[in-house]
């Protein structure tokens, strides 16, 4: 059969919509209109009695090449005549049955409207033998009786099935310590890491899990999981230079987090170490102010003596706080120095 649009899927000859056909039910001067539809009628009844009569044995002009044994089956209105007029179909037949079958006429959504020239859509079957007409016959008439189902699909009870991409997980493994944000050192400086890993591979990478700040739609909550990298994308290749991308930035950013962390370490061992001098000095001026506290002696000359002792002593102590109280402000404000500037 032709690619192109055939004549059965038509609406029917130019004109037939509105009014008869002009050739077939041509009315004459002074006729009105019930009279142009009962000559329409009429046609049609005669169309239908020639192929009741003939036992469906010929609707149109009989063709030169036929066989011995020709019939004609109506399927303008049988509901599976999209089947019957595909060529595949056809095809199908002849090689089963060795019988030829071929499309005829117009269809019609009303066939009231049909005319002799062009009568109602049917099939023409030609054979060599009576034998093989019945059995081309019997196998249109199966086709004609099977249960399609619906030709318009339902649309609403349509399950749409989403394709699931292929994905990827890489656990991050790196712990939270003081001035390192881990989730913003994976994804970058406003996204850059994570959105130049989407645009090299055309894949998506998500940060997840715990503390990772992704809220999952179905549970309302973040992942119980530690954080973890999510790659997803149409095609597994893709999905893998995303996961070898990934693991090369972990990589960078676990060597930043051990950096870190010897900095943390060296800071907490100043900061101890200044709260020992600092309680040692501590303990020291305690001990100074003890020794300025001794006891009065009874003579006027000795208690010059002794004022005189402790005045010194008292000023010894007055130096030692002090010297302990910038000690102290020094080692804080050079640990203080030192913690911004790892920051």
């Amino acid at each position: 059969m032709s690619a192109s649009k055939r004549k059965w899927d038509q609406a029917g000859p130019e004109g037939s919509e509105g009014e008869g056909p002009s050739k077939a039910t041509k009315v004459e001067d002074g006729k009105t209109a019930s009279e142009a539809a009962a000559a329409a009628a009429a046609i049609a009844a005669k169309i239908a009695a020639q192929f009741a009569n003939s036992g469906g044995a010929s609707l149109g002009p009989k063709d030169p090449h036929d066989g011995d044994y020709t019939k004609d089956i109506d399927i303008n209105d049988v509901r599976n005549r999209y089947l019957l007029t595909k060529g595949s179909t056809q095809q199908q037949i002849h090689e089963e049955t060795g019988a030829s079958v071929s499309t005829k006429g117009v269809w019609y959504p009303d066939r009231s409207k049909a005319t002799e020239k062009d009568p109602p859509l049917y099939l023409h079957v030609s054979a060599t033998s009576q034998e093989m007409l019945d059995k081309a016959v019997a196998k249109i008439n199966d086709l004609m009786s099977m249960d399609m189902g619906s030709l318009v699909e339902d649309k609403s009870s349509r399950v749409r099935e989403r394709r699931k991409w292929p994905e990827e997980k890489i656990p991050i493994g790196i712990e939270s310590i003081r001035n390192f944000n881990v989730r913003a050192k994976v994804v970058g400086p406003s996204g850059m890491f994570v959105k130049y890993i989407q645009q090299e591979t055309g894949t998506r990478v998500q940060i997840k899990g715990q503390g990772s700040g992704f809220v999952d739609q179905e549970t309302g909550h973040e992942h119980d999981e530690p954080m973890f990298i999510h790659v997803t994308g149409p095609d597994e290749q893709q999905v893998q230079r995303a996961k070898a991308l990934t693991e090369d930035l972990l990589e960078v950013v676990r060597a930043e987090h051990a950096k870190m962390k010897t900095v943390l370490a060296q800071q907490q061992m100043e900061l101890h170490q200044a709260q020992v001098q600092y309680a040692a000095y501590s303990a020291y001026g305690v001990c100074m102010l003890r020794s300025c506290l001794l006891p009065r002696p009874a003579s006027p000359r000795a208690s010059v003596s002794w004022q005189t002792s402790c005045l010194c002593r008292l000023r010894r102590m007055i130096l030692v706080c002090m010297l302990m109280w910038c000690i102290r402000s020094h080692d804080v404000l050079c640990i203080g120095i030192r913690a911004a500037a790892a920051g």
